[in-house]
C-alpha cells in the first residue's frame, strides 16, 4: 500500500521507546521503531499512511457526516446541524482529532486486511492495546456496513441486468 502511493518505509534504530513511527510528507518516508514488534510496526504504518492520506492528500475534504448538510426545514433541526457542523470541524482540526481520525483509518485498515488477508497481528495488537477495542468495534461496523453496500449493489445489478436496454 505504502509503495503504491509513493512513499518509502525505512526501520531506524534511534527512536525513543515511546515513539512508534513517523510520518515525513515532502520527503515521502515512513520511519517505523525497529524495536517494536511486528504487530506494533503493522498498525503504526497503516497509522502514518491514514495520516499521509486524510492530512496530506486530501487536507480539504469535509469532516462532518453528510447529514449535517441537509438544509433542514424546521429551526431546531438546522440549529442543530450547524452546530454538530462546527462542532466536528473543531474536534478534527485539532491536532488530536487528526491523531483519533489517523487510528480510526488505520483500525478500518487492518480490520480489513485481517479479514480479507488473515492477519494473526489485529488480535495480537488488541491484546496489547486494549484501549482500542472501542475503535475495533466501531472499524468492524465500517467493513460490515461496507460488505452491505457493495451486495446490495451487486445484487441490484444482478437482478436489473436483463431488463437494461443495450
Amino acid at each position: 500500500m505504502a509503495k503504491h502511493l509513493g512513499l518509502k518505509v525505512k526501520f531506524v534504530d534511534y527512536f525513543p521507546d515511546d515513539v512508534h513511527g513517523k510520518l515525513l510528507p515532502r520527503e515521502k518516508r515512513i520511519l517505523l521503531n525497529a524495536h517494536k514488534p511486528r504487530y506494533e510496526h503493522e498498525f503504526t504504518l497503516l497509522h502514518e499512511i491514514g495520516h499521509f492520506l486524510n492530512h496530506f492528500k486530501n487536507p480539504d475534504r469535509k469532516r462532518h457526516p453528510r447529514i449535517f448538510d441537509i438544509r433542514w426545514e424546521f429551526d431546531f433541526w438546522a440549529k442543530l446541524s450547524s452546530f454538530m457542523r462546527r462542532y466536528w470541524r473543531y474536534v478534527f482540526n485539532k491536532e488530536s482529532g487528526k491523531e483519533w481520525e489517523a487510528d480510526l483509518w488505520a483500525m478500518c485498515a487492518f480490520v480489513y486486511l485481517a479479514r480479507y488477508f488473515g492477519s494473526r497481528d489485529l488480535l495480537e495488537f488488541l491484546n496489547h492495546h486494549p484501549e482500542k477495542n472501542g475503535m475495533f468495534w466501531l472499524a468492524i461496523g465500517g467493513v460490515v456496513y461496507s460488505d452491505i453496500k457493495k451486495r446490495i449493489a451487486t445484487t441490484y445489478k444482478f437482478l436489473l441486468n436483463p431488463f437494461r436496454a443495450g
